[in-house]
C-alpha cells in the first residue's frame, strides 16, 4: 500500500507542479483546506480511504513546485501526457517500483477558490490486479497565518 500513498502523494504535487507550470493559474494563494477520498477495487478488501488536510500556498510555493514532490521518486515515473490549461490539467503517468508497475490518470480543474480532481490507478501487485480510484477536492478557507 507503500505505492499507492506516494501515487496519491505524486498526484498532489503534479496538480501543483501544473499550476506552476500554468501561465495565469486560475487559483488563490492562501489557506486550502483539501478532502481526499479514496476506493479500491481488488481480490482483498480495502477500506475507504477518507482524508482532509490543509495547507498554506503562496505564491512562492507555486513558482517553487518541486518542494510538493516529498519523498516521491519521479525517477520511477514516466509522465506520458501533459496537458496543462489554466482551468485545469490531465496526465498520465507509469511508474514502477519494487517489481510492481502503476498506471495513473489525473484531471484536475481549477476555478480561483476551489479545485476538483480525479485519479484513476490500475496497479498489478504480487496480490492480484488493483484499481484505485481518488476523488480529492479544495477550497480556499482564508488567508495563511
Amino acid at each position: 500500500m507503500k505505492l499507492i500513498h506516494q501515487v496519491l502523494t505524486a498526484s498532489l504535487a503534479v496538480g501543483v507542479i501544473s499550476i506552476a507550470q500554468a501561465e495565469t493559474p486560475n487559483i488563490e494563494p492562501g489557506l486550502w483546506e483539501y478532502n481526499t477520498r479514496m476506493t479500491v477495487e481488488a481480490d482483498f478488501p480495502f477500506p475507504e480511504q477518507n482524508d482532509t488536510t490543509t495547507e498554506c500556498v503562496t505564491a512562492e510555493d507555486i513558482a517553487d513546485a518541486d518542494t510538493f514532490m516529498g519523498d516521491m521518486d519521479m525517477d520511477e515515473c514516466e509522465v506520458t501526457r501533459e496537458e496543462v490549461r489554466t482551468d485545469g490539467a490531465n496526465y498520465e503517468m507509469t511508474c514502477v517500483q519494487e517489481g510492481m508497475s502503476i498506471d495513473m490518470n489525473m484531471a484536475m480543474t481549477f476555478m480561483g477558490d476551489r479545485s476538483e480532481g480525479l485519479i484513476t490507478t490500475h496497479a498489478e501487485t504480487p496480490m492480484g490486479p488493483m484499481k484505485s480510484t481518488i476523488e480529492m477536492t479544495g477550497r480556499r478557507i482564508g488567508d495563511c497565518d
